[in-house]
């Protein structure tokens, strides 16, 4: 984990902020120190039917959720959760500057319990790793 969803309107997918989110976060999610580089899943989607504020074509947005496993305390939650939203922020801030937009990030943390994995990427990544 993580495993990221962003989510933007279509009026600003071919913005060149938007064209790097996904490394931008990818990269960000990985400078908190706390995930593992097997469990970094980044997916990006572009929403062509929505409304947005008072319905003006212009309004756009980005949502981005970050789903993270169970068992890091609150101040590790944060620390990684601000630290990714900063660089989104960062990031968006000149599109931000030059049109109506909107931007959400949320973490959720997965279920201890009910999270399931069926995962062999740490293997293949250590000996990709072990190869160079």
């Amino acid at each position: 984990m993580p495993h990221a969803w962003i989510e933007c309107s279509a009026n600003i997918v071919d913005e060149p902020e938007v064209q790097q989110l996904k490394q931008r976060i990818y990269d960000a999610a990985l400078q908190t120190g706390i995930f593992p580089l097997g469990g970094v899943r980044v997916r990006f989607q572009v929403i062509t039917d929505y409304i947005v504020g008072d319905g003006d074509p212009a309004n756009s947005f980005v949502h981005v959720v970050l789903r993270i496993g169970a068992g890091r305390d609150l101040e590790t939650r944060k620390a990684a959760a601000d630290r990714v939203f900063e660089q989104v922020c960062e990031l968006l801030k000149p599109l931000h500057d030059r049109r109506p937009l909107a931007v959400a990030f949320e973490v959720q943390e997965m279920s201890a319990d009910l999270n399931y994995k069926f995962n062999n990427l740490h293997e293949y990544i250590n000996q990709r790793a072990g190869s160079r």
